[in-house]
């Protein structure tokens, strides 16, 4: 623990209580460690800056991600993999009110994020299906007019949206995508976003299981 608060340069106050709130959070313990380089790795680039606690934004955050990048290395994630570390800091007050808020989609994305890692307990790969399902789903059929209105969700968005989803991938998928949007609506209507229990409206995907066509039969089977 010791050696993780001298790597992470600025930020090495941060690193416990960062580790803390990742395991609240249910990531698994090598994402955390993972999650945690990246930390270090930020307050690294602060520190050579010497940049101070005004200065860790996301604007900055960008900023490193880029320098990183340049730099040659290999494991860079983009801002959207920083956001819980952005989310921690914010909480703990180390980082000020953003200059530019995140849209009410990106906001709403996040609090999705959060319940799904803490109420189900997916590994990293699944909670990015489901996140990613999550974000097209809403952008295609929540904006309109470039205005974010999930309230206005319905059993036919839904529909539309799976119908959608069933013409560009196979039948294993489009059985995923039932999944992820039921969790999805079932996470706005406890969270009183839609005022209805849209889950039940997502049909299920037919399958070809037994649907082939009977081998012949016998003479004396007849």
């Amino acid at each position: 623990m010791a050696g993780s608060r001298r790597k992470a340069g600025a930020l090495a106050p941060q690193v416990e209580g960062y580790r803390v709130w990742l395991a609240q959070h249910g990531y698994t313990t090598q994402t955390a460690r993972n999650m945690l380089k990246d930390l270090g790795h930020v307050g690294q680039w602060l520190s050579q800056r010497e940049l101070g606690g005004a200065d860790r934004s996301e604007e900055k955050l960008e900023l490193c991600l880029s320098d990183r990048r340049k730099a040659g290395r290999r494991r860079v994630c983009g801002l959207r993999g920083m956001m819980p570390l952005l989310t921690h800091l914010r909480e703990a007050g180390v980082v000020p009110a953003p200059l530019a808020m995140l849209s009410p989609l990106d906001v709403q994305l996040v609090q999705y994020r959060s319940w799904i890692v803490r109420e189900r307990g997916l590994s990293a790969a699944t909670i990015l299906r489901y996140e990613n399902t999550a974000r097209r789903f809403l952008a295609e059929q929540a904006l309109s007019d470039g205005v974010f209105v999930p309230s206005g969700l319905t059993g036919s968005d839904l529909n539309v949206f799976l119908l959608r989803e069933c013409a560009r991938v196979s039948a294993g998928s489009a059985k995923g995508r039932v999944a992820e949007l039921r969790s999805l609506m079932r996470f706005l209507h406890l969270h009183g976003v839609t005022p209805f229990r849209l889950g039940a409206a997502v049909p299920p995907v037919g399958g070809w299981r037994l649907a082939t066509v009977p081998p012949t039969m016998a003479a004396t089977e007849v």
